[in-house]
């Protein structure tokens, strides 16, 4: 057992280095490498997920965890295409990524004293929405209204369920601050993402997206060990 741990330990290492590589690349506007270690950061992220299952881990989650990664995957590959022309098929795989980390999240419905938690991510979800909608008519993507307000719902609800996991005794305080951390760089990440591409591209922006989102990844992963 704790050879597989050391070998899942060992693959988000090796994820978060191809990450620091893919991070280069962007700042470096190199979009050849781009191309190698963006999906090469999930895959090393995806076989850490895999082995950290293969010990001590919580097996409601991470079989719902390993799919969401593979879905993220996917996405990555759709979204780095040029042009834009994948851009929904992108939206869709990580929507449906995001589902399975609800699922994976939510043995049992959410405690009752987390709706407190749900209050304030809707709040933050609905004025992010607001924005970026604004933006999309902006740029007469009209049709995008819809598919963006449902993601933005499933995006949230995944904070959400995040953050629930505070109200969760079954939860180790590590694993709570993983998958807390985890799910909030991913969210600002996507965020970040959509503020970018629909109200004001930057390319530092840019950049932090890629960060975020990485990092995120990698803590959502090491979550589903039983620390």
């Amino acid at each position: 057992m704790i050879c597989h741990l050391s070998f899942g330990h060992f693959s988000l290492v090796i994820a978060l280095v191809l990450g620091l590589v893919d991070w280069v690349a962007v700042a470096r506007r190199q979009k050849r490498l781009e191309y190698v270690f963006k999906p090469a950061t999930l895959v090393a992220v995806l076989v850490g997920a895999w082995l950290l299952a293969r010990g001590p881990h919580d097996a409601w989650q991470a079989r719902f965890f390993l799919p969401g990664l593979a879905f993220s995957l996917a996405g990555d590959v759709f979204l780095m295409l040029p042009g834009g022309r994948f851009f929904l098929p992108g939206l869709v795989s990580f929507l449906v990524g995001h589902l399975c980390y609800i699922a994976g999240l939510n043995p049992t419905l959410p405690p009752w004293p987390a709706l407190a938690i749900l209050v304030v991510v809707a709040v933050i979800g609905v004025t992010l929405y607001r924005a970026i909608a604004a933006g999309l008519r902006r740029q007469g993507q009209t049709e995008m209204l819809i598919p963006v307000a449902l993601y933005s719902v499933v995006l949230s609800l995944m904070l959400f369920s995040a953050w629930a996991t505070l109200f969760r005794p079954e939860w180790t305080p590590l694993r709570r601050g993983l998958v807390i951390v985890g799910a909030s760089l991913f969210f600002g990440s996507d965020a970040m993402l959509a503020w970018d591409r629909f109200v004001a591209s930057s390319f530092w922006l840019h950049l932090l997206v890629i960060v975020t989102y990485h990092l995120g990844q990698v803590a959502l992963a090491a979550s589903i060990a039983l620390w």
